[in-house]
Order: structure tokens, then sequence, then C-alpha cells
């Protein structure tokens, strides 16, 4: 403390007496703590009214994190889009008591008939396989025979039959069927062959030789194609397709018959060697 009456420090107090005559209490210093205790009130005072100040934007909404818009936004784009499915040849190799058997099932595809061997150079095929056969005399297909409504040929050289209305695939056997009657007023299809199988019971054929065979068969309650993977007899390959489940099946041309499939990584096989100088009615059973 100062020696002088008229001196004062910051962190002292003077006492003024209203008595004249007392004489002047000493002056004490303030305690460091309460100097202390003054300065941290005074900042949390700046600091809340700092705060207060800022406290508009709160009003204000939040921007979305960045990992959620991204996911977000693909969501949105595939509801909208249509995914077009590839139509393609699903197949599956099995043996039936010792007889190798191939299953080209066509899925996504329409079945149509087409004569000529265009069907080779057409990418949009998926399935085609020989359909009727061509006659050795006159080299004209082999009993009725309809294209997109159109009667291209007739008879009844063989009592199994298919026919394609409105898209859906009939197999059956009969001498006379409305079915050829609904192709042609539907611009359909419709073509003759041996019968192999009908409603699971065998049918014999009359040639009896061996050869690589080949059937339009309804199997498990879809279309397919089945080809035997070594030379059979008709009455061998119809047991194997009645032992394989078919329940209704006719016999399409076989031996060293053309044909294609595509599966479904893109991957094509055609069978057997295209002939430039193949008949001019040579025709098939196409997917596509």
């Amino acid at each position: 403390m100062s020696d002088r009456h008229t001196d004062i420090n910051d962190d002292e107090i003077r006492v003024i007496s209203a008595g004249g005559n007392e004489p002047p209490r000493p002056r004490r210093r303030l305690p460091a703590i309460c100097v202390a205790v003054i300065a941290v009130t005074a900042l949390a005072a700046i600091a809340a009214l700092w705060l207060t100040t800022d406290s508009d934007d709160d009003d204000e909404p939040l921007p979305p994190p960045v990992q959620e818009a991204q996911q977000v936004a693909p969501m949105t784009a595939e509801a909208d889009t249509v995914v077009a499915v590839r139509a393609y040849t699903a197949v599956n190799d099995t043996t039936v008591n010792g007889i190798g058997l191939r299953i080209l099932t066509p899925v996504g595809a329409r079945p149509s008939l087409e004569i000529g061997t265009a069907v080779f150079g057409d990418s949009t095929v998926v399935l085609a396989a020989q359909a009727a056969d061509i006659r050795s005399d006159n080299g004209r297909i082999a009993g009725a025979y309809v294209m997109k409504g159109e009667l291209l040929s007739k008879g009844e050289a063989k009592a199994g039959f298919c026919s394609i209305v409105n898209g859906e695939i009939t197999v059956g056997v009969a001498d006379a069927t409305p079915m050829l009657e609904q192709a042609l007023a539907s611009d359909g299809y419709f073509f003759r062959q041996y019968p192999l199988v009908v409603g699971g019971q065998l049918v014999e054929n009359r040639p009896k030789g061996r050869a690589v065979r080949k059937a339009l068969a309804e199997l498990d309650g879809r279309i397919c194609v089945i080809t035997s993977k070594r030379r059979l007899t008709f009455h061998d390959f119809s047991q194997a397709l009645i032992d394989l489940g078919v329940r209704n099946a006719i016999y399409l041309v076989g031996s060293s018959s053309t044909g294609l499939y595509t599966e479904a990584d893109g991957r094509r096989t055609t069978v057997g060697q295209p002939d430039r100088e193949a008949p001019a009615n040579i025709n098939f059973i196409v997917w596509r």
C-alpha cells in the first residue's frame, strides 16, 4: 500500500469517512481469486453474446449428407427404368437310362415358321430347328404347311402336328384337327411330322433305322427341342423321351439336319453345316 493518502492503486479500495477527524482506514487489496472470477465471468458473457448472434441460422434446413444423396439418386433412376429381358436358349445336357440327350428351351422368345436359310444370318434368332420333311420326288413340303395364315402345302402324310396360334404352340396327334383352321384364320403357323409321344404314351413309327433324333416336345409344361447325342431308333428315342417326363412330342428333321441356338451369355452355336444348295423349301421352326 502506498504511504501517500492521495494515491490509490487499481487493486485498492479507499474508504471515505463522513467525519473529518477520523483517521483514515487502511486500504485493502482485492484477493487475486476475485480478479480471476471477474475475468472468467466477462469471457462467458462475451461467448454467450456471440452464440446468441449466430442463432438466426438455426431455422434453415441442413443439407443432406453426401452419402445419403448418392444412395437416393440410383434408386430413383432404377424405378424409372424399364429393363428389357433378352431372349435366349437354355441348354441342359442329361442322361436317361444311358441315353444322352440335349434339351434346348427357348426363354422369352416367340415362335414362328420360316422357309429358307436366312435364319442363319438373323441375329435375333435364338433357336432354330428344321421342321417339316421335304418330299424327294418334287421337293415340296410334306403334309399341310401354313405360314402367316397362308396354306403353302397340303396333305396328311403324317398324323403328328404342331400349330402356332397367337404365339402359343400346340403339339398333338390327329388326322384332322381344328388347329389347322385356327392357324389359317389367325395368321398362324402349322406343319405335320411323325408323332413320338402322346399323353405320355409311346407312338410307334414305320421307319426302323437308326439316326440322330430330334423332337419338339412338351416337358414340364414348356415347349423345347430335344436332341439325342447318338444314333437311335424311333422306338428307343420315344422311350427315352417318356422316361425323361415328356408329355407330348413330335419328330423334327434329324440326322444331318441344321439349326442353331444362342445361349444367355450371347454365345451362338450352329448345328450342322448350312448348305448353300439346300432345297428351296427347307424350313425351320424359329424362336426370336
